[in-house]
Order: structure tokens, then sequence, then C-alpha cells
């Protein structure tokens, strides 16, 4: 049954999530970048002119996934360069979310600030379910970025996930290291897969292996999340994450924003109501209805955060 969940949670993506409408205001298609071992989109605003600029990873759809391409469009449309990077799952990547070096996150991070038309003194980052994981480690160790914005998020590192067999390594390296990483609460009875997290977040020693140092980081933190969530417990992983930068006294603003009829589902730009599946529940948690609500009250916050974060009133 654990190989089953494992497989089930590499498929359970945020690309099974409901096509958000394309953005209308990117004048310029996005550039595929192959250079250097990366593999990402880059995409432009039409506006001309240094632009602030963000990070964007995807979640474990791996690759270059249609909900991650639909984010970094709608954020190119606000006025952002967006690097949307792939991270294993393209051609020439690993092909399992496990033991992937954060320098893939890092590297990226430092062409982007050097590239033209960039402002490399304002840059942040957004990921969504691992991504977002992968973004909070990545902005517990950068202190360059100004704000970090996570979508349905994890307060720990997870082990990898593999649709061929059972994980028992960090999803994430350093110095070709593991990261450490909370084992899943596997109890030996099959309860589904958001019990693997929950079961393991419930025992505090089992939870503190892997809980991401976020006090460390020296950005704005956003996070989203869906209080039905049925892929892990996103919300009370963001309050722990909170409570967290609260017990450190944490001087960068924090947000959480929870939605009580959304799931894993609940971030991203509004989502286009004829794309939405007959019925009233989301395949990850909520509700139709409570994740396009979610969607539509929470992106327009995020734009704001990532507007005062990158966007000092001098430069509007």
């Amino acid at each position: 049954m654990l190989l089953t969940a494992l497989a089930l949670a590499a498929v359970l993506a945020p690309d099974a999530a409901p096509t958000s409408t394309p953005a209308s205001a990117v004048a310029i298609a996005p550039q595929h970048i192959r250079e250097g071992g990366m593999i990402a989109d880059l995409y432009r605003p039409a506006r001309a002119g240094r632009a602030p600029a963000i990070l964007l990873l995807g979640g474990s759809e791996g690759g270059l996934g249609k909900a991650a391409a639909n984010q970094a469009a709608a954020l190119a449309a606000h006025g952002y360069v967006v690097l949307q990077l792939s991270y294993f799952g393209s051609p020439g990547q690993p092909a399992a979310l496990k033991s992937i070096p954060i320098e893939t996150f890092t590297r990226a991070l430092d062409w982007l600030k050097a590239q033209p038309g960039v402002a490399g003194d304002r840059i942040g980052i957004v990921g969504t379910s691992k991504g977002a994981e992968a973004a909070l480690l990545v902005a517990s160790r950068r202190t360059d970025l100004k704000i970090a914005v996570l979508g349905v998020p994890s307060s720990v590192v997870w082990p990898g996930i593999d649709r061929d067999g059972i994980v028992t390594e960090s999803s994430w390296t350093e110095g070709a290291k593991p990261v450490p990483f909370t084992p899943y609460g596997w109890t030996g009875e099959w309860r589904g897969i958001h019990a693997l997290y929950a079961d393991a977040l419930a025992d505090p020693a089992k939870a503190s292996l892997g809980a991401i140092p976020a006090e460390r980081a020296r950005a704005a933190i956003v996070m989203v999340c869906g209080e039905a969530d049925g892929l892990w417990p996103s919300c009370p992983m963001a309050r722990a994450v909170e409570t967290r930068l609260q017990a450190a006294n944490y001087r960068y603003p924090v947000t959480v924003l929870a939605y009580p009829d959304a799931g894993h589902a609940a971030f991203g730009p509004p989502v286009d109501p004829a794309t939405q599946p007959a019925g009233t529940a989301a395949p990850l948690g909520g509700s139709v209805a409570g994740n396009r609500a979610a969607r539509i009250d929470g992106w327009p916050k995020v734009l704001a955060a990532l507007d005062a974060a990158l966007t000092p009133a001098t430069v509007r």
C-alpha cells in the first residue's frame, strides 16, 4: 500500500488542478533555456525596461508543467520576468523526485539575476507543493531573496517520490549530501496519502528531523493553503512555519492565507469555469467552488505582496 500511495502522490500533482485562464498581456512567447544543464522557460513582460524577477517552481508533476506555466504567464503579464525551472522529469534530468541537488535552484537564481532587463536586486521565488518545499529550503539558505510565495506548502523536507518504488532517501541534497528529512508516517495500515504526512507530523520527534529552518530566510513569506487539502496537510504545515518564525522574532512580513473549502488546488491564478470538472468535489480536496473562490481571493493578495516586496514605491 505504501508503494501505491507514493505512486499516487506523484500523479496527483498541481497539473491535476483545473486549468487557469491564460494571461493575455505577455507579448513575447517564452524563451526556452537549455544551457549549462538548466532546462527552463523564461517569460518576460510586455513592457520594456528593467523588471524584478521570480524563480518559479512546480511540484511533483515534474518537467515544465502546465499549471506552473500558467502561473509564469500570469506573473509576466503582471510585470515580472519569470523563470519556470524544470528540476526533474525533463529529458536528461532525473526521472524521479529524489536526491535533487538544491544547487539546481541556486544556480538558476544566479543565472536569472544576471540576465539583461532583470533588476538583480529585486528577486523572489514562488513554488507550489513540492516546489514550495524546495522554495522555502532555498529561501532559508539565501539572503538575496525579497519574498518567497509558497502554495500549499510544507514545513519539513519529505522523502522523495518515485512512481517505480518505495523511496527512503531525501527529496534533496546539498553539497552531494542528503538534506535531513522527516520519514513518512507509515503505520502498516493504509489510510490514504494524507495520513502518510499527517501521521509523521503528529510525532514531534519525527517531524523535527526534517524541519526547514525558515527563520534563516531574509524575505517576506506568503503561504496559501487549503484546509481541505487531500494530498498533505498544507494548512497545518503553513501554520507550523508561521509559529516557528514567530518564536524566532522574524522581522519580515509573514502571511498565511487559509481557505476552508479548498484543497491542494487552492493556489494559483483564478481558473476558467469552462475547464472545471463536473460535480462538487475536487480531485485533491475541497470543492470546485471552494478552490475557485480561494484563487479568486488569494491571487490578488499574492500579487500585492509581490509588488510590495519587489516593486518599491519609488520605482512604481
